[in-house]
């Protein structure tokens, strides 16, 4: 949604001569955004129907198999981007489509290649992604004239510990590791008993 939104508001600074027409913001924010959603769960069902009647599961095809299955997202990304509309809310949503209709007509073979696939990819990028951002940080030069901003940031993220360890507590989880704790030093002392006792005997 913010993607759609943000595509909205940079279309309405460009035509701001045009005047401010509240109305029609939010119908272009949702052309964009109910056009990208039913593209991609479009092209989702498409694939999941694809999979299921074409007979794809052979083992010779097995690398056409995959090879789509990794190319429909793909597609549902250009058109969305042919038709003006957000490619990124679109192939979202065939990613949910497949997942949970096209996947389990995969084969099983397929199915762990593309799996690993996936995880190879998503580690990469993510991988990138804080490799990036840290060469970032320290080649940039940065303004610390926001002192406020950063400690509202500081206040913030301790605050959210906070209320995070409150929930913690409130739900008695600490009971079970309190017992988990407990029962392991219970068998440690038992341990150390029937070793201190064996030597006696001997």
């Amino acid at each position: 949604m913010a993607i759609s939104l943000y595509r909205t508001m940079s279309l309405l600074k460009s035509h701001a001569s045009s005047g401010h027409n509240f109305i029609m913001v939010i119908v272009r924010f949702l052309e964009t955004f109910v056009g990208s959603m039913s593209s991609g769960v479009g092209v989702g069902f498409t694939s999941a129907l694809l999979f299921k009647y074409a007979g794809l599961d052979i083992d010779n095809l097995l690398n056409l198999e995959c090879c789509l299955f990794v190319l429909f997202p793909y597609f549902s990304y250009m058109l969305a981007e042919g038709l003006g509309l957000s490619g990124i809310v679109s192939i979202l949503f065939t990613g949910i489509v497949m997942k949970h209709y096209t996947y389990s007509n995969l084969s099983d073979n397929s199915q762990r290649f593309v799996s690993a696939f996936f995880h190879l990819i998503s580690s990469l990028a993510e991988t990138f992604v804080f490799i990036y951002m840290g060469f970032d940080i320290a080649i940039e030069n940065h303004s610390w004239s926001h002192v406020g901003f950063i400690f509202l940031s500081i206040v913030s993220f301790c605050i959210s510990q906070l209320t995070r360890a409150q929930e913690f507590f409130k739900r008695k989880d600490y009971l079970f590791l309190l017992n988990l704790q407990y029962d392991c030093v219970r068998y440690s002392l038992e341990l150390l008993g029937q070793q201190t006792s064996f030597r006696v005997h001997i």
